[in-house]
């Protein structure tokens, strides 16, 4: 790896990079670099006609007359476009109090995730229907100014979300969901979330100190932003945080910076501009998996959730100063090693790209975004699996009894009393090193307007290319530790005494069935030529696109085998000796060595019934190539790398969209106003690969069937709604969608049903009132009732949370504020769940964070 940060080091240092792009000589000697994005893409849209542009003016709470610059044709008005887009503003989320982006991202209609995991990331990210099947983003793609953070969102252990952070850097966050995202974006066909940088156009800049008062966590932000010439602007800024996060871990768990900065230079009458854009991202960050609570089931309804004695699932972690590094053998090495358990997601990014644009005397418009980004990191967490000590002992055989290995009952035996609360896990301790995450991203296009006597054609065409790297080395093995706050490491032994673990390991890289001795060295290619084409006529515009992509897998991959192996070299084998996963180093590797070729679509027309008000038609066709969960799979030969028989659909995650839209703004003598309605439609088939998944129950240690084919659709409409009346702003966004299992291999009886912990009805209540310079604000985001899991059998009620702020301008630029998240402390689970093995009223899912509150201060100027 390559030195990702490490909280015993007293605190993050620069590498020689960061500090050099830190450096204000080195920002000066970039000069050369233009407009924000956003700019940029609005000076190219065509004008708007005079009463539109009026109106738009007068009416900006709405956002309708923002300017649609993410994957798409052509820059253009919202009320001019054919797709669905939401923008989000540096103040919202300032005002929401976000600590994760999940956190961020529940402020975007029909953008489904579940807040829980933390700042370090690791979340669920889903829209429209398309499906969680396995874990991570599969369909959504994040973005930075235009380009992919990493190509895929879904990877093992490598989130989209691990690799971005949001702070004062961020002018605004424009999602586009379904759409031309099929054929302006790589591997999105669900939807892209771009956070697009400020660049210092506009003079300006802050500084602030943000503290949690009642959980531990200092942060630090900055920023500025100015010309250095009339032609010659830059803008930098960055974070650094630390302490625990939202829920108690361990000291300094979260702990890291991020530096970005990019230097415009304009040039052709300001018609061409070159900026140079860095970002050094170096943190470690806690990642909450399930936790559990108390509740209750009559019939078929889980309500009545409460926190367990002795432990708060809405603020307690798994982190355990007793359970804070892991013993262990390198798979493939087979070096003996010992890894921290407490610093959760680990990532060290260093990013440098430039984008250019420039209108030839000809008519032609040249754009090209590039970027290089050196990423690593490690995934280095303990995941609990609760239940029962006597569920627990009794996969160990008649007469097994469990002793503290650690801890201040050391070496006594472990019971239903003397255990904190009861309960055990036996989960997965994670040690997946992450070398090279990295990515290499270009996306170049020339564009032309044509004149007809019918209306305007624009023409653009372009050829994308990406390389994304995934190099991993996994070492997951299962352990044995108490539940509760700190909780212990427990040993097991037989009835005749022998230790059947060692330091509460049951084994060595034998969780989920043996899956987790890895070592994967693997890139992946997309090459994608397009064409977009935009008609005006009128007030109609009609646009359409297509792409034809490449998709290339290559490298190798290794797996390990179970044997009994002397791991401290004493001569014995004991305990979790018996059981270690290594790699066969004189075995051929598995290798990749295939290419598929797909086409994407996407047909859209919008018309403007007036200035106020325009409908909109699209129909889509994007396509998901499958990346590092194909391998290790029978749909690859492993000795050509080629694909299997079958496999080439398993390779690529076919989505189709409808989508029928409305929008409409006003503007009346007592305030304004403006809403945007969407109807969609999706459907998705899909090869899913889940190490975690048994099956089959009657199969010990995860043997069940971790491949599937399954099949979705989904239908709903999107509502997304602002306006202000005097002091009173009020935004309110409601997505209600019937989801719906169509196909399902390994549990046919499934089809038909709802994917557990999915919703019908999700929502979001945002006021805002300002009394001077004293402004109210409160979020209220809730959901409907969800089935606990697929097979819709048991519910689980519907909840809200709300969260509350309150700022006052003290002048000259100081800014202070107050922000409380779930202020009724409320406990509710945020999906579906179950109650943990052997227990009746212990529930386990992932949990709505309990109360935080947070003060902050910041200087503009």
């Amino acid at each position: 790896m390559n030195s990702p940060l490490n909280r015993r080091q007293g605190g993050p240092k620069l590498t020689p990079i960061a500090a050099l792009l830190a450096s204000t000589a080195f920002t000066l000697a970039l000069a050369p670099a233009a407009h924000a994005q956003a700019q940029a893409a609005a000076a190219a849209a065509p004008a708007a006609s005079a009463p539109e542009a009026a109106a738009a003016a007068s009416f900006g709470s709405a956002g309708l007359e923002r300017i649609v610059v993410t994957a798409t044709s052509q820059a253009k008005s919202k009320m001019r476009s054919s797709v669905s887009v939401t923008d989000i503003d540096q103040e919202q989320v300032q005002n929401l109090g976000a600590r994760s982006e999940a956190e961020v991202l529940l402020l975007i209609p029909g953008i489904r995730t579940e807040p829980t995991a933390g700042p370090g990331g690791n979340s669920n990210i889903s829209v429209r229907g398309l499906p969680i099947s396995s874990g991570g983003s599969k369909y959504v793609q994040l973005q930075e100014d235009g380009l992919p953070t990493v190509q895929f969102g879904d990877m093992n252990f490598g989130n989209n979300d691990y690799w971005i952070r949001f702070d004062n850097n961020v002018e605004s966050i424009q999602t586009l969901r379904g759409g031309s995202s099929s054929v302006f974006a790589s591997q999105a066909p669900g939807a892209v979330i771009n956070y697009i940088s400020k660049t210092g156009k506009n003079k300006g800049g802050s500084i602030g100190l943000s503290q949690g008062l009642n959980f531990r966590e200092t942060r630090f932000d900055g920023d500025y932003g100015n010309r250095l010439a009339p032609d010659l602007y830059f803008h930098v800024g960055g974070y650094y945080r630390q302490g625990e996060g939202a829920r108690k871990s361990t000291p300094n768990s979260l702990l890291g910076y991020q530096i970005k900065g990019n230097i415009t230079k304009e040039f052709n009458g300001g018609k061409g501009y070159f900026r140079v854009n860095f970002k050094a991202l170096n943190e470690h960050a806690p990642t909450t998996p399930q936790t559990f609570v108390r509740a209750t089931q009559s019939g078929n309804k889980i309500s009545g959730f409460s926190k367990a004695a002795g432990y708060d699932g809405t603020r307690d972690s798994q982190y355990s100063i007793y359970n804070s590094t892991l013993p262990g053998i390198d798979p493939l090495t087979r070096q003996l090693t010992n890894t921290s358990l407490v610093d959760g997601i680990t990532v060290d990014t260093q990013a440098l790209g430039f984008e250019f644009r420039n209108e030839l005397s000809n008519g032609f418009t040249v754009d090209n975004k590039f970027r290089l980004t050196k990423a690593s990191g490690a995934f280095q967490a303990q995941f609990w699996d609760v239940k029962t000590l006597s569920n627990m002992l009794s996969g160990f055989g008649a007469g097994a009894t469990a002793r503290f290995y650690n801890g201040p009952r050391t070496g006594q035996a472990a019971t239903a009393t003397t255990l904190q609360t009861g309960l055990v896990s036996q989960g997965a301790a994670i040690n997946v090193t992450l070398p090279d995450m990295g990515i290499l991203v270009n996306d170049f296009s020339v564009a032309k307007q044509f004149k007809t006597g019918f209306g305007s054609v624009d023409l653009r065409g372009g050829f994308y290319l990406s390389r994304q790297n995934v190099v991993q080395r996994w070492s997951i093995s299962e352990r044995i530790m108490e539940v509760g706050r700190n909780g212990a490491v427990l040993d097991v032994f037989d009835a005749s005494g022998a230790a059947l673990t060692t330091a509460g390991l049951t084994g060595y890289n034998n969780q989920w069935g043996g899956c987790c001795a890895r070592d994967v060295d693997a890139s992946f290619t997309t090459q994608a030529p397009y064409l977009g084409l935009n008609f005006v006529a009128g007030q109609l515009d009609i646009d359409a696109g297509v792409r034809r992509e490449s998709f290339n897998a290559s490298g190798s991959y290794a797996s390990g085998s179970s044997r009994p192996f002397d791991v401290d070299g004493n001569g014995t084998i004991t305990g979790a000796e018996r059981n270690v996963y290594l790699i066969n180093q004189g075995t051929p590797r598995g290798l990749v060595d295939y290419t598929i070729h797909y086409n994407n679509y996407s047909l859209g027309a919008n018309y403007r019934l007036n200035n106020d008000l325009s409908v909109f038609v699209r129909t889509s066709k994007g396509n998901r190539a499958i990346a590092d969960r194909l391998l290790f799979s029978a749909n690859i030969d492993a000795v050509t790398g080629q694909l299997t028989s079958g496999g080439k659909d398993a390779a690529l995650a076919p989505v189709k969209q409808s989508e029928l839209g409305l929008r409409y703004r006003g503007n009346t003598s007592w305030g304004n106003y403006g809403l945007s309605v969407t109807y969609f439609k999706s459907t998705t088939n899909e090869f899913d690969y889940d190490q975690t998944r048994q099956d089959n129950p009657n199969l010990p240690n995860y043997q069940g069937p971790k491949l599937n084919v399954l099949g979705f659709k989904a239908d709903g409409i999107e509502l997304e709604t602002a306006g202000s009346v005097g002091n009173l702003g009020l935004n309110v966004n409601v997505v209600y969608s019937k989801e719906t299992i169509t196909k399902n291999l390994g549990d046919p009886s499934q089809v038909g049903k709802t994917s557990g912990g999915v919703p019908k009805l999700r929502y979001t209540i945002s006021p805002t009132y300002s009394l001077g310079d004293l402004t109210l604000g409160a979020t209220i985001r809730g959901q409907g009732k969800v089935y606990a899991d697929n097979n819709n059998v048991t519910t689980i009620d519907g909840h809200y949370v709300v969260s509350a702020f309150v700022t006052y301008d003290f002048g000259g630029g100081l800014i202070g504020s107050l922000k409380v998240n779930n202020l009724l402390d409320k406990v509710y689970p945020t999906g579906g769940g179950g109650f943990v093995g052997g227990s009746t009223s212990i529930f386990g899912a992932g949990m709505e964070t309990g109360r935080t509150i947070n003060a902050s201060v910041r200087y503009q100027f």
